[in-house]
């Protein structure tokens, strides 16, 4: 029986279909954000719509390949299922890079390579471990 194969390019677009869906979310925050700001004067509550972005943007990458997996009726441990695992454990750790980074520059947080990569690492293990669980969405 021949394997069947999630081409990245599927994976990104589902991906990044499902990031749109949850932009507008991030822009309710924002806005909800700025009548508070207006309201209350906090402009600390810019950091809310950003810690939004990023977690929404985390959490889409393993919904949507969990979904084409499940869509598509792939197996967990095949190549395919293995690809997406794979895929969502990459991107997990890019965007979780790139929030240490963004606090860093932002908030003046100290973080060293070791921290990268253990935040990188175990983010990345959240989300294969995400992608595994079948999501219909």
């Amino acid at each position: 029986m021949q394997d069947r194969t999630i081409s990245i390019k599927i994976l990104l677009a589902e991906t990044f279909r499902l990031l749109l869906q949850f932009l507008v979310l991030v822009a309710l925050v924002g806005v909800a954000c700025l009548i508070l700001y207006l309201w209350l004067g906090t402009p600390k509550l810019l950091a809310v719509v950003f810690a939004s972005f990023f977690a929404l943007f985390f959490f889409s990458a393993p919904l949507a390949s969990s979904a084409v997996r499940l869509k598509r009726g792939l197996r967990l441990f095949t190549r395919a299922g293995g690809k997406t695992l794979l895929f969502s454990f990459v991107w997990g750790s890019i965007v979780v890079a790139m929030f240490i980074a963004t606090l860093q520059l932002w908030q003046g947080m100290e973080a060293t390579l070791l921290n990268y990569v253990a935040a990188t690492a175990v983010a990345g293990i959240f989300c294969a471990a995400m992608a595994a669980i079948p999501s219909g969405r």
